[in-house]
């Protein structure tokens, strides 16, 4: 049994094996917890005893029934004893600290044998009976010393104190133990003591979470901790617990930091403050200077918090509450005054100002935060806009307010703006008062308005604080008054429905406000009288549409066609065209636009009297415009007065634009004819006498009748083009009539010409204008006649009237010659008239025209600028074009006119040398008749064109709307077939029209579109005020774009109405259009295209571009959260974007919309949500969807500064600067950044630069290289497999996969360890393998791997395989081949000897060639007669016909050369069985090639053979030569031994073998002649010794066998002159024929 003393010291949980005794549990110093233990036994019970610091007396064991609970536990005091190191004190011993041991006195003095050197002695093994104690917790063991430090103790406490907490959750007990530590001066545990009271107070007093631990409360910030403390208080409880639980711990918190205290409870109190003021209040009330007791002692501290409470609070209801804080704040002057004193005393003063405007703002109700006020007070935006409200919603309310509550307010704001918002000037308050007074619709009000305001200009310049009769005088000056008044006027004016709305009344008593009516006021009164003009007439129209019409004449055109007899009361249309400023400020232009109208329906009705007095009023006001009107008057039919008629065409014709004189001459010559016809009836009887004589000897002289006529001139139309416009036409011989005598100029010597041109000209010829006569009446008659039934005769008529008029009007003869039907017909007028320089020039200068015009068309709807040119630059020109050509260069037509030129040239050349006159440099004006070809005019409009009121007086007229409803089903078919595909999309009011028929003819159930006409009604009649230039049926096309259609007339103006429509609005996938997407389109065209009223320009710098982007910015609350993302990724991450804005721009705009966004997260209420009721309904995305798209948005243009990125960007190659903008468009998504690192990959980049752009990309990314080159790879593979489009533009795929393994190749040589050679070859293997791809594919596939890596066993016979199945399947494909047919040697020349066997034909040998090529050499040894090679060949040749032996001969000779220098090259023994096969089939020739291509001595020693044996049994030398010649040709690469030679040298057939090789390929074969002469050879041998092309041919790199050293050459004398003769001719062709011969003349002469 143990001592009392072990008892004592015992530290060491014992479990149920050791609770052996009575006496051992009754040893415990740990008690358990238990909530109840009845028995001593089921204490005995326990497994572990739980920690307790206390020791029970055995009696109070014994009498045990129940264990205490926590607050039965003995307080420290009463306990019994307490462990070892409890027992010491701490005292200073000097600067330190040092544990003393209690002062022990023992009962009894100690026995000799109790001490430690007898027990030594007695004991050997001397027993720690505290041994027990560690071994069972060994983290005792730091603190078992013989002197314990103070650091060691203070360590235990604080461990000890939380195990007690941790194991027991004793609180108290861990408590008393730290404060017994205390007592003991044991430093460092003031903050764990803290802490400890601090949870005491939480769990046992305030009522917090019992869960909460030590640790967890250590982790806590001390704000966390105080909150923890007040977060259950009761209202009523506040106080107090403030008092006992906060200001405690306070000052807890102050003892271990200074000034935590106050910054402690200052973020209490504002964090509380936000949602509610109610706590902070009290916390106020218990800190008032009067009071003894302060929760807030320090005042300034006080006021500081107080105010920071205020302006937090984030509610509009604590008003109230804000003006008792105020209350409990100290007074001025009380206390000790500070400068920092002073200032919050000043803060609380403007607390009290900003609270009388929330208390102003909330009695005209409009409740704001008072942090609202204090944030807007320096803002005059904000201010302005807070003015607004608060004097619309007075205006608003119901019933309205009468004048002493609008002044009561005017006062309010003034006294706001006097208080608080002195940014604001008080004209802006009385500005803003009085538009809400315009605005409020209550002409009360307005006439209130009236008085704020300088209503004249006259008035303006009294003083503005002048009392006039009592009261103030206007505040607002003059200028803004009109602002003020028109902007009221024009709001009330666009809401009405019609004069009659009451809206119109309040307009106009807004406008007669400004009593002076300037400019703009009287040009809206009158807009407003225009009203009542245009509902007279019967125009249906709202006023907006009045206002937003641009062209005001239409409004004038509406009322012409409502009111078809109108047009009598010009005076009130003029009035109304002035009303409505048609024309602008041009009076002139606005009465004749007018007047046009007039006349238009005038002759529609034919009141021709009416026209025709309308039609006087615009010729004497000279308005060029009406030429229209006064030709469609001059040209009725129904009007018989022809002078009037004729006055109206002659002003038609000064006025009317080029392209329109033709027909209107036409119009006027047809009218001249009435009116000569008419006047004809009353001429006298000696002006019908010589007209009948003359028109009588001109149809005498006609060869052929009518008829005749008719069918000799066949081009009708050439007339109308050419002539409509010429002057009168005068028939054959009808000169004397026209000249009555002889005239001055028949010589030609001057240029005649019309009086109108004679300011133009120098010195010409004019003559008075003769009067027309009968003759030339009834010629033109008959030319208006041709063009409308016959053809009248051309060619006299004309070369007539050029003769005639050449000496008066030669620019009108040069017209009439143009206009010849054949051009060499002019020949005849030129011939006829006096030589002279001025009739030849005018010949040349027409043939040059008519040449040119042929060689260059001009087109005839312009003028061509080779009638401008001056005439003889023209002749010089075209002549010297003509001359620099022969007679061949030109077609047959052209021929004839070139010859005509040089024919008048001549002439003019020898007329200028003989009479070397002056003055013949005068030039030709042909401005006047170059107009032909530059008239053209449309085909005149059917019923096609009809207008739309047309259309509709017409079907009223015929009743068509009975006959219509009765087949409606018929009759929508019809329209929906025939006429809607004739309707413009622009054309609103015919669409208008058309959805109205359908509508009243009950068609709407046969309508299979979403929108039935009825929605078509509405919708057309909105589009037509808002956006007139829509194309409709584009926006209605179910399979269009309905947003593309929108998105061009989508203006700051019309978006609120057209997004009203939206709704109604079907796109393609049969879903209504949103106001979002409508949005959406509009805010991505206002930021790069700008807004005439919002932006005023498309941006350009950075600053415009952000000011565009604040702009977009204020609309982003009607995008629902997945539409706001494409906004701004259209902004940011476009083409566009990349290109424009700077990355900074681009970031900046990103950070504003995530802070837009937070705003829409933390207040939706805010949202104008009620403008778009079902945004977002359809989308899944959330704001914080959109928050986290930006961030990354944010971070990935961070990205971009990245120095690699950087480095691609500004680098010189474009695929890099490509990179560089791929990535900037990826906003590193992984979809697009996989993409644009699989092209590169593709493109051949190496991996080592994908992998850096995959690591600048923000994370995580999860793209791998080896990712990406699996991608590339199986782009790779489908597009070889045909499954898909070209990869990489037009590159072959194979090059593709080239480029992709050798970067990958490059990269492991590198050792990036980034793809390895088995990961291609695992992703390709199954490509390769599947037979349903293409051969050559796979088989190139597994080249281009073997090319860059090795291929293992089972790859090499892959390719093997496929290569054998490629060839098989174009010959053999009844032979399925398999793998284990091409395993091994054995198996493949089974294969091979299978497929000789059934080989016949020169391709089957082909095939089996190529099967050969493809596969391993054969290794193992065999006979010669047994290799593949010679096999074949021999099968080839003892199967050849006698017509294939040649083909199949050179066959086996291109064999054997296409396998030199390859590993089958065929040994020596191979080649000489082959040549032997050869020669037994008497192909000598393959075989001689063969035998001299050899490397080997033997055999070329055998073709040497071959050749003497040849050429002994050869009597002609000739054919020999030739045979063994063209054997040699291709044998110019064979190296022979110099031994070789005698066998040839002394046979003529060595140089004739030479000599063909040489000349073969020109075709020559030359052989010496026996008229070389052995003489003649001395000379030419000296010669050729020296000469350079000798040597470059005996020193040659050709076969050395052939070519013996000169010397030798040269002493064979019987052919010594043939060999020079040879060599001689190989100088000068030499260089020409053989590719290896060079001629250089500087080379030495050979020694």
């Amino acid at each position: 049994m143990l001592t009392l003393k072990q008892v004592l010291t015992l530290n060491q949980v014992l479990t149920l094996e050791q609770l052996l005794t009575l006496e051992q549990l009754l040893t415990l110093e740990q008690v358990p917890t238990l909530e109840q233990v009845p028995t001593l036994d089921l204490v005995l019970t326990l497994k572990q005893v739980p920690i307790l610091d206390l020791v029970l007396t055995l009696e109070q064991v014994l009498t045990l029934k129940q264990v205490p609970t926590l607050n039965q536990v003995l307080t420290p005091e009463q306990v019994l004893t307490l462990v070892n190191i409890a027992r010491y004190t701490v005292c200073w011993n000097g600067d330190s600290l040092m544990i003393i041991p209690w002062d022990e006195h023992k009962h009894r003095a100690e026995d000799w044998c109790e001490g430690l050197d007898c027990r030594s002695v007695v004991e050997p093994s001397l027993q720690d009976d505290s041994e027990f104690l560690y071994a069972e917790q060994p983290e005792l063991l730091q603190y078992r010393m013989l002197q314990l430090t103070v650091e060691k103790a203070m360590a235990w406490y604080q461990s000890r104190a939380e195990e007690i907490e941790h194991h027991a959750g004793q609180v108290d007990c861990s408590l008393s133990l730290i404060r017994l530590g205390m007592e003991r001066s044991i430093p460092g545990l003031l903050a764990l003591c803290d802490d400890l009271v601090t949870l005491e107070t939480l769990v046992y007093e305030a009522g917090c979470d019992f869960t909460l631990t030590l640790k967890d409360l250590q982790q806590k910030t001390n704000s966390e901790k105080l909150r923890l403390l007040m977060e259950h208080c009761s209202e009523d409880s506040y106080v107090t617990s403030a008092y006992q639980w906060m200001v405690p711990f306070l000052h807890r918190c102050e003892k271990q930091s200074p000034g935590a205290a106050d910054e402690l409870l200052k973020e209490y109190l504002v964090t509380l403050a936000k949602g509610d003021l109610k706590f902070p209040l009290k916390i106020f009330q218990h800190s008032k200077p009067d009071l003894q007791q302060k929760i807030i002692p320090d005042q300034d501290q006080l006021m500081a918090i107080a105010l920071e409470c205020i302006y937090n609070c984030e509610r509009s209801d604590q008003l109230s509450l804000c003006y008792d804080i105020l209350e409990c704040l100290p007074q001025r002057g009380c206390g000790h005054t500070t400068k920092v004193t002073t200032s919050l005393h000043d803060m609380v003063d403007q607390l009290e100002k900003i609270l009388s405007v929330s208390e102003l703002l909330k009695k005209h109700g409009l409740e704001k935060p008072v942090s609202f006020v204090r944030n807007t007070q320096s803002s005059s935006e904000e201010a302005r806009s807070l003015m607004v409200r608060l004097t619309r919603q007075t205006g608003r309310k119901q019933p309205p307010v009468g004048e002493s509550h609008w002044r009561m307010l005017l006062q309010d704001m003034l006294t706001m703006q006097q208080h608080v918002y002195t940014c604001l000037d008080s004209n802006d308050c009385y500005e803003v008062f009085t538009e809400s007074l315009l605005c409020s619709s209550s002409l009360e009000n307005i006439h209130l308005a009236g008085q704020m305001m300088h209503c004249s200009a006259s008035s303006g310049n009294l003083p503005a604080g002048v009392i006039h009769k009592g009261r103030p005088q206007y505040k607002v000056r003059y200028g803004r008054s009109i602002d003020l008044v028109l902007a009221a006027s024009r709001e009330y004016f666009n809401s009405s429905t019609s004069l009659t709305d009451s809206c119109m009344e309040l307009a106009r008593c807004c406008l007669q406000l400004i009593t002076d009516r300037p400019a703009t006021i009287q040009e809206e009164l009158d807009l407003i009288q225009a009203l009542g003009y245009l509902e007279e007439f019967g125009v249906k129209i709202l006023p907006l549409q009045v206002r937003l019409c641009s062209d005001r004449i239409s409004l004038i055109k509406e009322c012409v066609s409502q009111s078809p007899t109108c047009y009598k009361q010009s005076a009130k249309l003029l009035g109304l065209a002035e009303l409505l400023r048609v024309a602008g400020e041009d009076p002139e232009e606005r009465r004749g636009q007018v007047l046009i109208l007039l006349v238009e329906q005038a002759l529609h009705v034919q009141d021709y009297k009416a026209a025709t007095m309308y039609c006087r009023e615009l010729m004497a006001a000279g308005y060029p415009e009406s030429w229209a009107v006064c030709s469609q008057l001059g040209q009725s039919e129904g009007y018989q007065d022809l002078a009037t008629r004729q006055e109206l065409m002659a002003f038609a014709l000064t006025h009317c634009p080029p392209s329109s004189i033709e027909l209107l001459l036409a119009a006027s010559s047809s009218l001249q004819t009435e009116d000569d016809a008419s006047v004809s009836g009353s001429s006298s009887a000696d002006l019908l006498h010589w007209t009948t004589a003359t028109t009588i000897k001109v149809l005498s002289n006609t060869t052929t009748t009518t008829k005749a006529v008719l069918q000799a001139v066949s081009d009708g139309q050439w007339w109308k083009k050419s002539l409509a416009y010429l002057r009168p036409l005068q028939g054959q011989e009808f000169g004397g009539a026209y000249r009555m005598g002889s005239v001055a100029n028949d010589d030609l010597e001057k240029q005649g010409c019309h009086p109108f041109y004679e300011s133009v000209l120098t010195s010409p010829f004019v003559t008075e204008v003769p009067v027309e006569s009968f003759a030339e009446v009834l010629l033109r008659t008959g030319k208006l006649a041709e063009a409308k039934t016959e053809v009248f005769p051309t060619t006299e008529v004309l070369l007539q009237l050029a003769s005639d008029a050449l000496p008066n009007d030669m620019t009108l003869a040069l017209a009439y010659l143009l206009a010849l039907p054949q051009v060499l017909d002019a020949n005849k007028c030129f011939e006829k008239q006096a030589p002279s320089a001025l009739s030849l020039q005018l010949a040349a200068y027409y043939y040059s025209l008519q040449i040119y015009a042929r060689l260059a068309p001009c087109f005839r709807d312009k003028c061509h600028p080779l009638y401008q040119v001056d005439p003889k630059e023209l002749i010089k020109i075209v002549t010297r074009h003509v001359s620099r050509h022969g007679h061949e260069a030109w077609p047959e037509d052209l021929l004839s006119l070139t010859k005509q030129l040089h024919y008048y040239n001549e002439r003019l050349l020898d007329f200028t040398q003989a009479q070397l006159l002056q003055g013949l440099r005068k030039g030709v004006d042909v401005q006047r008749f170059t107009a032909d070809d530059q008239y053209k005019r449309e085909t005149i409009l059917g019923l096609a064109d009809l207008t739309t009121e047309e259309i509709e007086n017409q079907a009223k007229t015929l009743h068509l709307f009975d006959t219509l409803k009765t087949d409606p089903e018929s009759f929508h078919k019809h329209m929906v077939k025939y006429i809607y595909p004739t309707i413009a999309g622009l054309d609103h009011e015919r669409l208008l029209y058309y959805f109205t028929l359908l509508e009243s003819c009950g068609c709407a159930d046969f309508e299979t579109a979403s929108i039935k006409p009825e929605t078509h009604i509405r919708l057309l009649k909105k589009f037509k005020v808002v956006a007139s230039g829509l194309n409709y049926k584009k926006l209605t096309d179910e399979s269009g774009d309905a947003l593309g259609a929108l998105e061009p007339v989508l203006t700051s103006q019309n978006i609120l109405s057209i997004s009203k429509l939206a709704p109604r609005i079907p796109e393609k996938d049969g879903r209504m259009l949103s106001p979002s997407s409508l949005y959406t389109v509009w805010l991505q065209k206002l930021f790069w295209t700008g807004d005439p009223q919002l932006i005023k320009q498309a941006p350009e710098s950075s600053s415009e571009w952000l000011h565009a982007y604040d702009v977009c910015l204020k609309y982003f609350d009607r995008l629902c959260p997945n539409d706001l993302i494409t906004v701004v990724d259209a902004i940011t991450f476009s083409p566009k974007a990349v290109s424009k804005l700077s990355v900074e721009a681009r970031e900046e705009m990103t950070r504003k919309t995530i802070k837009t966004v937070k705003h829409f997260i933390e207040k939706p209420r805010k949202r104008n949500s009620e403008d778009d009721p079902q945004e977002g309904h359809d989308s899944q995305v959330t704001y914080a969807d959109v928050l986290a798209h930006l961030e990354t948005s944010l971070a990935h243009l961070e990205t971009l500064s990245h120095s690699f990125i950087l480095g691609l960007k500004n680098s010189e190659q474009e695929i890099l600067r490509k990179y560089s903008y791929l990535y900037d468009l990826s906003r590193s998504e992984k979809g697009k950044l996989h993409d644009q690192a699989v092209a590169m990959c593709l493109d051949g980049q190496p991996l080592r630069m994908i992998q850096q752009l995959l690591e600048v990309a923000i994370s995580p990314v999860s793209i791998s290289p080896k990712d990406v080159v699996h991608s590339a790879i199986t782009k790779i593979i489908s597009a070889l497999s045909g499954s898909s489009d070209k990869l990489c533009g037009p590159r072959d795929p194979l090059q593709v996969l080239e480029d992709v393994v050798g970067a990958v190749c490059t990269s492991v040589d590198n050792g990036e360890e980034l793809v390895s050679a088995e990961d291609l070859l695992q992703w390709l293997r199954p490509f390769c393998a599947d037979d349903t791809c293409p051969v050559r594919p796979r088989i190139q596939a597994l080249q281009i791997l073997g090319q860059s890596f090795h291929l293992g066993e089972e790859d090499s016979k892959l390719l093997v395989f496929f290569r054998t199945e490629a060839i098989l399947r174009a010959v053999w494909p009844q032979r399925q081949v398999d793998i284990a047919d091409i395993e091994n040697e054995e198996n493949r020349l089974s294969l091979f000897m299978e497929l000789l066997e059934s080989s016949h034909h020169k391709v089957e040998f082909q095939h089996l060639i190529l099967l050969l090529q493809a596969w391993p050499p054969m290794k193992s040894d065999c006979v010669i007669a047994s290799n593949p090679w010679v096999r074949l060949a021999t099968v080839m040749l003892t199967r050849c016909t006698a017509e294939t032996k040649q083909e199949l001969g050179d066959e086996v000779l291109k064999m054997c050369r296409s396998l030199y220098n390859t590993p089958q090259m065929l040994p020596v023994e191979g080649v000489k069985e082959l040549c032997l096969l050869l020669l037994h089939q008497s192909l000598l020739l393959p075989a001689l090639k063969l035998l001299l291509e050899s490397r080997d001595e033997s055999l070329q020693s055998m073709a040497l053979e071959q050749i003497s044996a040849v050429a002994k049994k050869s009597s002609s030398s000739s054919s020999t030569t030739v045979l063994l010649a063209r054997c040699l040709k291709a044998s110019l690469v064979v190296v022979c031994d110099n031994k070789s030679i005698p066998y040839l040298l002394n046979s003529l057939h060595h140089f004739l073998i030479i000599w063909e090789v040489l000349f073969h390929s020109h075709g020559e074969t030359l052989s010496p002649t026996a008229s070389e002469q052995p003489s003649h050879t001395h000379d030419r041998d000296r010669n050729l010794a020296d000469h350079p092309v000798t040597l470059k041919v005996l020193n040659r790199e050709g076969p050395t066998s052939l070519y013996p050293p000169a010397s030798q050459l040269l002493q064979v004398s019987p052919y010594r002159s043939r060999v020079h003769a040879g060599l001689s001719l190989m100088c000068t062709s030499v260089s020409h024929t053989l590719p290896f011969v060079s001629l250089d003349c500087d080379s030495r002469p050979m020694r």
